[in-house]
């Protein structure tokens, strides 16, 4: 005999367990409510939300099992199941009877035959794996650092496992002003408004950051398309009464592209996504941010693959320029200076590979090169000690110390020879931390020298804050000087401050003879600079000859 249609549609008592089976192995919790959060049905473990059985929470709103600053967030997650028909897990924090909050994953979905119905599953979460992303679990936009680096995970997690997401920048022109202009609980509802939404519509719930005051990023599905988020935007701000002075734009980004590394691919969105965000006035208009960002993007993924392939090939050299006592015109030591063939800068490569996050890969590489160097010259009766480079952010990161101790520790006491240059210590936020892991080199026998102190790089914080062997003088202050009042003033201060704290002295861009005599009649006994030598390839010239210098008589040392 044929089936009904009534047949077909009613599962037999072994379907439906099968079915009931399946919603428990994927969730600790099932409910459903209708389209305002109130609860129709409710089973599975109390997940903290009752002190009885969860057939209890029938009748009551699951709004009011949510953390409160999560509740406009997971009225947007409704509103996206019945609109979508059906979302993935996203982090929620709920609010137990006890009082205290969990992290939890909620998922839903509607079926049209169930018309008026939300189906929801609850899985209980581990904890956020961060202060951050616990700010984003309860009811925060990430910040632009946070972005980043969970912008970064996402992206090689979706190439690693084939997710399809997308990027979204999305630039509200004149947000703030408009904030300003409206009364404050309107104000509220703005921003609390596109906070929930951009949180709901993110990937897991907490993949979404804001940039800058007007900007924001967004991982998603990728099947959300800027138009939509506009519409939404537009929908929010027009609700509260406001007028958006400028405009709304969002642009999308490629996490798939397949001309870099997953790795690398991730970090040429990050460097356009953070140049997104502090560009000023003029560079992301309107007008002008897709062309822009697109043009910003290919060059990052161009640059990225060039500086690779010079890391890989070690399609670089490096020039040394000597340290000189002033009084007696011998080399203290040299500095290792990178140059990268065809880069007419190195500052800029040096810098990109900083923002890119390379630079620990280049920093490890020259390291090694300079430890081959000497220990090629190690039988030299005066090999020089040498003073490499290291950005305080390099030194910052929580793997480089292991693998920097890792790449010295074959060379034995040579290694010991190296000094540590510490670059950019404004990048810094926490010079304690900063100052324990030079601690810990210093502890394994290495002398650590601060770089450019006094030009905002290195400031008097961070020379209270970290200990070390050397300070260099930044060589504006030491040219200034000669001439300057001010700079002169502000040189006998640093040279008066380092001297208290027992820092060895060195002077730089020491160029004619009055900048050495200047650097003599204030104490510092080290100088660096053209009057003394070019940076040369030449490291056997310094390796052999420096210790005649003694007796050159106030003649250069080497032009390079």
């Amino acid at each position: 005999m044929p089936q009904t249609n009534a047949q077909v549609r009613r599962p037999s008592h072994r379907e439906r367990d099968r079915f009931v089976g399946f919603a428990f192995a994927a969730a600790d919790l099932l409910i459903e409510t209708d389209a305002r959060g109130t609860i129709l049905f409710s089973a599975g473990a109390r997940c903290r939300l009752t002190e009885g059985d969860v057939a209890g929470l029938v009748g009551t709103s699951l709004l009011d099992v949510v953390a409160p600053n999560d509740r406009k967030y997971v009225t947007v997650l409704f509103k996206r199941i019945q609109d979508k028909g059906r979302i993935k897990p996203a982090r929620v924090v709920f609010q137990g009877c006890d009082g205290n909050r969990f992290p939890a994953l909620l998922g839903g979905c509607r079926l049209d035959s169930c018309p008026g119905s939300l189906f929801l599953t609850v899985l209980l979460a581990s904890g956020p794996r961060n202060t951050n992303e616990a700010l984003a679990a309860a009811g925060q936009l990430l910040d632009g650092n946070a972005f980043s680096h969970i912008l970064e995970d996402r992206i090689i997690k979706a190439r690693e496992k084939g997710l399809d997401n997308a990027l979204t920048l999305l630039l509200i022109d004149g947000l703030q002003s408009m904030v300003d202009a409206l009364p404050e609980g309107a104000a509220g509802e703005v921003m609390q408004g596109i906070e929930a939404y951009l949180r709901a519509i993110s990937a897991n719930g907490d993949s979404a950051g804001q940039l800058a005051t007007d900007r924001y990023g967004i991982v998603h599905a990728s099947d959300i398309d800027g138009q939509e988020v506009q519409a939404h935007i537009t929908q929010i701000i027009q609700s509260a009464g406001g007028e958006l002075p400028g405009g709304i734009r969002t642009w999308s980004l490629d996490v798939s592209d397949e001309r870099l590394a997953p790795a690398d691919a991730a970090r040429a969105l990050v460097y356009t996504v953070q140049a997104f965000a502090s560009a000023q006035g003029g560079e992301f208009t309107i007008s002008s941010l897709e062309d822009g960002a697109k043009r910003m993007l290919s060059d990052a993924v161009d640059r990225i693959g060039r500086l690779r392939a010079t890391i890989e090939k070690r399609d670089f050299f490096v020039v040394y320029q000597p340290i000189v006592d002033i009084g007696t015109r011998t080399v203290h030591h040299l500095e290792a200076l990178t140059r990268v063939e065809g880069m007419p800068s190195p500052a800029d490569f040096i810098t990109f590979a900083e923002d890119v996050g390379l630079i620990y890969d280049f920093d490890l590489l020259l390291t090694q090169s300079v430890l081959d160097t000497m220990h090629a010259h190690r039988k030299e009766p005066t090999l020089p000690d040498v003073a490499i480079n290291l950005s305080a952010k390099t030194l910052m990161s929580p793997i480089f110390l292991r693998q920097f101790l890792a790449v010295t520790e074959p060379y034995g006491e040579l290694a010991r020879k190296l000094l540590i240059e510490v670059t950019e210590t404004v990048v810094v936020t926490d010079i304690a931390k900063l100052n324990e892991v030079l601690q810990k080199l210093r502890a394994a026998g290495f002398r650590i020298c601060l770089d450019d102190v006094g030009a905002g790089s290195t400031s008097f914080q961070s020379l209270y804050g970290i200990q070390a062997d050397f300070a260099k003088i930044d060589g504006h202050f030491v040219r200034g000087a000669v001439h300057s009042g001010r700079d002169m003033a502000m040189l006998r201060s640093m040279v008066d401050v380092c001297g208290q704290l027992g820092l060895g002295l060195i002077g730089e861009q020491v160029e004619g003879p009055e900048h050495a005599q200047l650097l003599t009649e204030l104490g510092v006994p080290l100088a660096q600079g053209y009057l003394y030598s070019r940076p040369s390839r030449d490291f056997a010239y310094f390796a052999k000859d420096w210790a005649k210098m003694a007796g050159t008589g106030g003649k250069v040392l080497r032009k390079g």
